[in-house]
């Protein structure tokens, strides 16, 4: 499985990897865009006009503006969260798709959408970074 989603998606700068896994905070609406929402919308084509606003991110889905707010935390906290809403986007929109960061090889990272029925076959799978339902994650102290 995780060779497929290797393939899959579209890469991260390796830098997010270490942010992420260590705690970083430096998550704002234009490295929200310019990162991880606007490959997305190269990958899910009905996603389009991306806008980043101080602590805000806007976009449309087919027809339907979205409007997501930042949470202010670390940054692993911060995306689970970013990718929580997207895929509540996704889910309201009817795409039947989910948006998830994998770690298809050692700190490699990469963004995927993939059919929401391959996401919650992955439950558990250490593949995917976020979302996460990883005890050890909800255990880790945060800054």
């Amino acid at each position: 499985m995780g060779t497929a989603l290797g393939r899959a998606g579209f890469v991260i700068e390796n830098e997010w990897y270490w942010r992420l896994t260590e705690g970083a905070t430096t998550l704002d609406a234009t490295a929200a865009v310019r990162d991880f929402l606007a490959p997305l919308a190269r990958i899910v084509t009905a996603m389009r006009d991306l806008v980043a606003a101080p602590g805000r991110v806007t976009f449309v889905i087919g027809e339907r503006p979205f409007a997501i707010d930042l949470v202010r935390a670390a940054d692993r906290i911060a995306m689970n969260a970013l990718v929580g809403d997207v895929n509540r986007a996704f889910a309201a929109a009817e795409l039947g798709l989910t948006f998830a960061l994998v770690v298809p090889n050692r700190f490699e990272l990469r963004g995927v959408a993939m059919p929401e029925a391959e996401l919650a076959a992955l439950a558990g799978d250490p593949v995917v970074l976020i979302p996460s339902t990883r005890p050890s994650w909800r255990a880790t102290p945060f800054r």
